[in-house]
């Protein structure tokens, strides 16, 4: 993971979407989607490093490997949630951003119940 080629993309495309934006705004668009895409894509090599290391951690502590995956699972869904709103609010559509934003907190919730069960069973049974 290259910080300086990430930042180099981010700063190309943010200055070709303001040139483009006024003469075409769609074409602008789709730049920036490609421009946030490319930054991703760069970042995937990171992200199997951080997974690994976890995982390696998950092993040695005992954790549930379902309860990792959830929580990898959640983590994946926000940072996606908030790469569509991002693209959404670019597009000039706030309204579409924040259904979006409110489906993936509602899509987190939903995988997070097994761990608050699992919290649940953990305090009812530290109690006498």
């Amino acid at each position: 993971m290259e910080i300086a080629r990430i930042i180099s993309i981010g700063v190309v495309t943010t200055f070709a979407v303001l040139l483009i934006k006024p003469h075409k705004p769609e074409i602008a668009a789709l730049l920036s989607i490609v421009g946030g895409l490319m930054v991703i894509l760069l970042l995937v090599e990171g992200l199997g490093e951080i997974i690994s290391n976890v995982q390696l951690l998950v092993g040695s502590t005992g954790i549930q490997t379902e309860l990792f995956s959830i929580l990898l699972r959640i983590i994946g869904i926000g940072y996606l949630t908030e790469f569509a709103a991002n693209i959404c609010v670019d597009a000039g559509n706030q309204s579409m951003a924040s259904k979006i934003v409110m489906a993936g907190k509602v899509v987190i919730l939903v995988l997070a119940l097994p761990i608050i069960n699992n919290l649940i069973e953990i305090i009812v049974g530290v109690m006498p």
